[in-house]
């Protein structure tokens, strides 16, 4: 069990990196969110007003003390309040996670939907020239950006075909492409880890003796060999996560989905660093909590892995 603790240690490690690293760098960003405020104003006053407003934030401090405070109430759990709406920056952000952890679920699932049958439609193809073609598949689809995809969606379905309106579509049809536009590199990243493992599964001595027992093809592969080919596949779903919940702010831009995305945009267009911080914490949380997870089942799988190992 030590090594989940050293894990469990590398996880925190990783939250608070996430933590720090979007507070400085929105700090170095150029302008602050009194600008914001003022934005409006002019004449002689501009410079008082803005230097009333950092005073009023709290920006006039050193950047150590506004980040130790920063740190300390996330410690508690407090983000502080959104300085647009005045309101914590915790309710603020919860009101948009159910469209986004909608739409990240979804699109998971699309992608070991879409990773899974392309790996067995490649193992199943009897045909050369198919098969190399399918293989192409997964390399192209993980280098293709979610924003593009999702570029590419939005006008066949909603300009062309019009089977989903163009901003944010509440309907299920519209929140099913937003999550295809997010499966295509998760499901090309799948194909290509589960395609490897197949094919050294197909080679292993069970499956030779499947074979002579006179099994169709079909059953060699999803029957005997998927099942131990896919245990890899388990462990990369926490990248593939953290691929989904990093893929959600472009997709939910894109298809003007009122989520996560949208708001950590907003947020950081108008340098709203309570928002910003609760986002990117509450991301690196799941992040490492799936991962331990996935650490924490795999051996209940694969029984020759061992707990104290």
């Amino acid at each position: 069990m030590a090594r989940y603790g050293l894990r469990l240690l590398y996880g925190v490690i990783v939250v608070w990196g996430a933590f720090t690293g979007a507070f400085f760098l929105l700090y170095v960003v150029p302008g602050d969110a009194a600008g914001g405020l003022t934005a409006g104003a002019d004449g002689a006053d501009v410079e008082q007003l803005l230097a009333e407003q950092r005073e009023l934030l709290g920006l006039d401090r050193p950047v150590w003390v506004q980040y130790w405070d920063a740190l300390t109430g996330a410690l508690q759990g407090d983000f502080g309040e959104s300085i647009y709406q005045r309101r914590p920056a915790v309710e603020v952000y919860f009101e948009s996670f159910p469209e986004t952890l909608k739409l990240a679920f979804l699109g998971l699932l699309l992608a070991v939907v879409l990773g899974v049958t392309l790996s067995v439609v490649i193992e199943l193809t009897n045909w050369k020239w198919a098969r190399e073609l399918l293989i192409s598949l997964p390399p192209v689809a993980v280098s293709l950006p979610p924003f593009l995809v999702g570029l590419v969606l939005l006008q066949v379905f909603a300009f062309q075909l019009h089977w989903i309106k163009a901003v944010n579509d509440p309907s299920f049809g519209g929140l099913l492409i937003a999550s295809a536009a997010l499966a295509v590199a998760g499901g090309g990243s799948i194909s290509q880890l589960l395609t490897a493992n197949l094919r050294g599964a197909l080679t292993s001595p069970y499956v030779e003796t499947a074979r002579n027992w006179g099994l169709s093809r079909f059953d060699v592969v999803v029957r005997h060999a998927l099942k131990n080919a896919a245990l890899p596949v388990i462990t990369s779903l926490g990248t593939t996560v953290g691929v989904m919940v990093g893929g959600t702010v472009l997709t939910e831009t894109v298809f003007s989905r009122l989520g996560v995305g949208r708001l950590v945009v907003d947020a950081v267009d108008g340098r709203d660093m309570p928002v910003v911080l609760v986002a990117v914490t509450i991301s690196a949380v799941i992040f490492v909590a799936v991962n331990l997870l996935v650490d924490a089942v795999y051996p209940l799988l694969d029984k020759r892995i061992q707990w104290d190992g």
